[in-house]
């Protein structure tokens, strides 16, 4: 006996549980639910019941939903060191993107890391990401290397950051063939010019013009560049002849979005003369690496004379020491910028958590550098609807050019006299009006640049990228190469 079904009866059978008929099944066309029960069948991986003939009812909701998508799903993998943000906005940037993409249909993310834990593997899952943490090498103390070895996947996209997870990155391209994108963070030619040297020895500029041209090897060797932010995107086009450098530019970051409102102190209504509201203390925060070397490069110097020419009613927070550093940077402030004791206060690096609390009750964020590729840390104040105030060679400052009242953060002048004013300008508005102000920054930026078309830009490049090219994933392939317009699958009793 031979029943021909076809696609749309077998998906009946399925769902209302009927007996299917046997002992033989044939189905007919191009039905791709059907292929996908061969499939399964022929791996064992899904029973028949022979004496009532039907398929087990836990897999009804694969047959109804995965298998009319696994067609066209494309596997990604991020490669980043870490996946809980501790050292800075790379690795805030990946995650984020991350998660997003997790969120399209079609997409099934992974997320490759030289180190993790519980929590970051939870926390990854919760949003559909799988974190995958990558095996110790023998012989090596460096975690990147660790990353130079693929997981066993079937991975049709590869992504990595900047120059030092760009290079696992190519190992890994090669050595499952599938296609790159390189994502840039910084242009070091930039940071070269006012990084401090370590070493008497040491040429900041000549190492960094170094650095420069390793990440425009990786660009070169990479299948698609794509800038953070069209500032590094501009930079890098002028670079790469020839090269189509595309540009993403990161959206609010939901995570500090979401926090508890701040209770600010309020004028009292009865007393015309209580506004503007002067608070004892005015607190202003700066995060980034707090490190020899880059303690002028992140201008430093310039907040911290700006505040130190304020009084003592102005504290200068900076997030970002390495521990047990704390002492020997504090000095250099308090040596360099005239900064007093009681106004400063040194913190080591810090996990996201962490972070979210300090700008609970930060009353001011700077970003007074003078080089910065994009600058997460202003992005995270602005989710959090904290008030910024941002250097003009800022990557981000481009990106706010779009954004109503975005022009009204940035400061211009690298002079602390021209920080001290807009500072003290700023103090001397009432908390609730500060706080308003910056609420409606976020929800400018958040119009201009929301993650659904960020990630709708991502998806095209992937898309564009992989157009002639299979998915890399086996029941996909089965599909694209089966010619045959009928299909048989014998049950035996």
């Amino acid at each position: 006996m031979v029943i021909t079904l076809l696609g749309s009866q077998l998906t009946s059978y399925v769902r209302s549980h009927q007996p299917i008929p046997q002992p033989q099944l044939l189905l007919e066309g191009s039905s791709i639910l059907g292929i996908y029960i061969i499939l399964r069948l022929l791996d064992g991986e899904m029973d028949v019941d022979t004496s009532s003939g039907r398929y087990s009812v836990e897999e009804e909701s694969i047959l109804c939903a995965k298998g009319q998508s696994d067609l066209t799903v494309i596997n990604v993998l991020f490669v980043c060191d870490e996946w809980k943000p501790l050292k800075g906005g790379l690795t805030t940037f990946n995650r984020e993107l991350a998660l997003n993409l997790a969120l399209s249909k079609n997409f099934k993310v992974f997320c490759y890391v030289a180190q993790s834990d519980e929590e970051d593997r939870k926390d990854a899952s919760k949003h559909g990401v799988n974190l995958i943490t990558a095996k110790s090498i023998p012989g090596s103390t460096d975690p990147l290397d660790h990353l130079k070895i693929p997981p066993k996947l079937p991975i049709d996209i590869v992504i990595g950051h900047g120059r030092k997870v760009g290079y696992p990155v190519y190992f890994i391209a090669e050595r499952i063939s599938c296609k790159w994108i390189h994502l840039v963070h910084v242009f070091c030619r930039d940071l070269g010019k006012f990084k401090n040297a370590t070493r008497s020895t040491v040429d900041t500029i000549d190492e960094n013009e170094n650095k420069h041209k390793l990440e425009i090897q990786l660009c070169e060797a990479a299948d698609v560049v794509v800038g953070v932010g069209c500032g590094l995107q501009d930079k890098y086009r002028k670079c790469l002849p020839g090269t189509q450098v595309q540009v993403l530019t990161p959206g609010i970051l939901e995570s500090f979005a979401s926090q508890p409102r701040r209770l600010l102190p309020e004028a009292d209504p009865l007393d015309e003369h209580s506004s503007p509201i002067v608070t004892d203390d005015f607190n202003v925060f700066v995060f980034g690496r707090v490190i020899a070397e880059d303690l002028f490069v992140k201008g430093y110097d310039i907040i911290a004379k700006a505040i130190a020419s304020l009084g003592e009613r102005f504290k200068l927070t900076c997030v970002g020491s390495q521990r047990g550093k704390q002492r020997e940077i504090e000095a250099w402030f308090l040596k360099k910028t005239g900064i007093k004791r009681e106004q400063l206060t040194i913190c080591r690096y810090c996990n996201q958590e962490e972070v979210k609390r300090m700008l609970y009750g930060a009353d001011l964020v700077v970003l007074p550098s003078r080089a910065e590729g994009f600058g997460m840390a202003a992005l995270e104040a602005i989710s959090a609807g904290i008030p910024v105030l941002i250097s003009r060679p800022s990557g981000i400052t481009l990106t706010l050019r779009k954004v109503k009242g975005g022009d009204s953060v940035v400061v211009a002048s690298q002079e602390p006299e021209e920080w001290a004013r807009r500072i003290e300008e700023l103090s001397r508005k009432a908390p609730k009006e500060r706080s308003s102000n910056a609420l409606d920054l976020r929800e400018n930026y958040r119009r201009v640049y929301p993650w659904s078309i960020e990630c709708e830009r991502f998806k095209g490049i992937i898309e564009d990228l992989l157009k002639g090219r299979k998915p890399n994933n086996a029941f996909s392939s089965f599909v694209h190469t089966t010619q045959t317009p009928r299909c048989f699958v014998g049950l035996r009793n």
